[in-house]
């Protein structure tokens, strides 16, 4: 036997011994707090974007339109420019297709409308799911013409 082998048990005990029990699974987020995390940035916690650069979502179209719409822009992102209120905006909409599942996209836009577009119908993980599939095969970052919408 070694000369360390009870120096390195005693220190695997005393590791051991101050890592805390499992605790209950942690609740998931809300939409607000994914918003806060992942969109605020750029689209400011208020809602009200960057002039220039990321378009509000507080007076948002898209909220009001199709949730299919709003969907398939989290899913593949957007490019290109789009006139909001008579203001052209040119930033990137990153695609959140690989950093949020389908019920954290859902809680983002159901988390959205009820902010600034109550009434807006709620949107489902399965209608995310279904989105994500018929988007599989489609290119990041298209334009709104490319996704079907007006600029």
């Amino acid at each position: 036997m070694s000369r360390w082998s009870p120096w390195l048990a005693a220190c695997a005990l005393a590791v051991t011994s101050c890592t805390p029990e499992p605790s209950a699974e942690l609740a998931p987020l809300t939409g607000q707090q994914i918003f806060l995390a992942k969109c605020s940035a750029c689209h400011q916690a208020d809602g009200r974007g960057i002039p220039f650069n990321c378009p509000p979502l507080s007076t948002s179209p898209r909220l009001a339109g199709p949730p299919e719409d709003i969907i398939r822009i989290m899913l593949l992102g957007m490019k290109g420019s789009i006139v909001r209120g008579g203001q052209t905006y040119n930033g990137i909409m990153p695609s959140w297709r690989f950093d949020l599942n389908d019920a954290q996209i859902a809680a983002v836009i159901n988390g959205l409308s009820q902010r600034w577009k109550p009434g807006f119908p709620e949107v489902t993980v399965e209608l995310v799911s279904r989105i994500r599939e018929e988007t599989a095969g489609r290119k990041m970052f298209p334009g709104a013409k490319d996704l079907g919408l007006p600029e």
